[in-house]
């Protein structure tokens, strides 16, 4: 039988994302979190991303997994604040997508590495306003 391909791939990896940030949206419902929530989140989810980088070994692939995802479901939640175009089904290429959500963020003035150290964030999260009706 000779089926057509969709016009847009999907990767395994943002059909895991989706289904997480469907669980997320229905475990938490509509939470109104605010900015310094969501970049604590993010800054938090970093670290854990980095963490399960420097593990070794076949056994730490479910980890590094779970880490990439909960990086991608604290970004996305953050780029939603700022109304940037985002969801799971962008993510075919994760490294691609991530990059860019990054430098969307850091348009806007919200530092998404922690390279400005902890009160740098809070005057951040304080000093930008989201756009309204987030």
């Amino acid at each position: 039988m000779n089926e057509r391909l969709p016009a847009m791939p999907i990767s395994m990896y943002s059909e895991l994302l989706a289904v997480s940030l469907a669980i997320d949206e229905e475990t938490v419902g509509a939470r109104a979190a605010s900015e310094g929530c969501l970049l604590e989140e993010l800054l938090l989810a970093r670290r854990h991303r980095q963490q399960a980088g420097r593990a070794v070994g076949r056994s730490d692939a479910s980890s590094r997994i779970a880490a990439e995802l909960e990086y991608d479901r604290a970004l996305i939640g953050l780029c939603r604040l700022y109304a940037i175009p985002c969801g799971a089904e962008r993510f075919t290429r994760p490294l691609r997508e991530r990059r860019r959500l990054e430098a969307a963020l850091e348009a806007v003035g919200v530092d998404v590495t922690g390279a400005g150290g902890r009160d740098e964030h809070r005057r951040m999260a304080v000093g930008h306003e989201p756009p309204e009706g987030s």
